[in-house]
């Protein structure tokens, strides 16, 4: 039985981050809204948590971080995801280990991914990621294409790379990779940064609409989607001050401290379950108490942004725009 929560909205998504440690320093990373601290999860724990949700009937498993091609053990945890659960198993990366991992990461299980590509330009590239690593990415794309691997692209989008997303939508397809166009959130930077890189993406939204052949919306955050010419399509994520993306939500996070996250947004409503993983029960056990702790999870989700009159409000008070 698929859960419900409190609004209505069904729970059928985990995203777990299985890492904090990254080897780019990109200058808008919201990091899943999680803070610094060490890694706890060990591969172990992740199966744990995940028989507990698809027991829950969450379908969908989505491998974060960080960057999760810099722990060692990727392939094992990826392995045990599929091992323990009965939905589909995917990942969002930098790309810059991709090619050193396809496609034994694939063997263990994972059927799609979602690649970080801000820019064409190796210099722009250099300046949003702090990394010189454009090339070693698009080589892993391109071995991931061989391997017939289902790419989606994560453009997002700033004043920094807003002059490029007509290349980069050119580029997606002639490669026949979908993107998301993914418009910037205020979580883990600061008010100054998000002031300087902010740009809306609604100008493009109508560019793209009109040479769009067909247009829907996903279940999933009420995301537009749109389908050029090619067969690409391009979705647009805008999450912020966005009642209808959050009253379509339908995911928890595990994050990589041993906690389960109702609201990428919020950090005071999180469930401990590191002290159940690392008790002296039995696995079994664990899955069990686990069941409990996503249900408590699923009954603290709400809609995090919400309209009030002519304006759009945070639950917390935090923000407060114009319709």
């Amino acid at each position: 039985m698929v859960l419900k929560d409190r609004f209505n909205r069904y729970l059928t998504h985990l995203r777990i981050s299985v890492t904090m440690k990254c080897n780019y320093d990109c200058i808008y990373c919201h990091r899943e809204g999680e803070t610094f601290k060490e890694d706890f999860l060990r591969v172990r724990d992740i199966g744990i948590v995940c028989k507990a949700a698809t027991l829950h009937g969450i379908k969908y498993y989505k491998i974060t971080g960080g960057e999760p091609l810099v722990r060692s053990d990727i392939l094992e945890i990826v392995s045990v995801i599929k091992e323990n659960v009965s939905g589909e198993i995917s990942m969002t990366t930098n790309g810059y280990f991709l090619e050193d991992y396809i496609p034994a990461i694939l063997d263990a299980g994972l059927k799609r991914v979602n690649v970080s590509l801000p820019s064409l330009k190796e210099s722009n590239y250099l300046r949003i990621t702090k990394r010189k690593g454009l090339n070693k990415v698009l080589r892993g794309l391109d071995i991931a294409v061989s391997y017939g691997v289902p790419i989606k692209l994560n453009v997002v989008v700033t004043k920094y790379n807003f002059n490029e997303l007509t290349s980069i939508i050119e580029y997606a397809s002639s490669k026949g990779f979908d993107i998301n166009l993914i418009e910037l959130i205020p979580v883990n930077i600061s008010p100054e940064i998000f002031r300087d890189l902010y740009v809306s993406i609604d100008g493009v939204e109508k560019e793209v609409m009109d040479k769009a052949k067909k247009r829907y919306i996903r279940d999933l955050q009420a995301r537009p989607v749109y389908v050029l010419d090619t067969g690409v399509k391009i979705e647009f994520i805008k999450s912020f001050c966005n009642p209808i993306f959050c009253n379509k939500c339908s995911k928890i996070r595990l994050t990589h401290d041993g906690f389960l996250k109702p609201c990428i947004m919020r950090n005071d409503n999180v469930v401990d379950i590191r002290s159940i993983l690392r008790a002296d029960f039995s696995d079994d056990k664990k899955i069990l108490m686990i069941y409990e702790k996503i249900k408590e999870t699923n009954m603290k989700r709400e809609p995090y942004f919400r309209y009030r009159g002519n304006k759009c409000v945070s639950v917390d008070g935090r923000y407060i725009r114009e319709r």
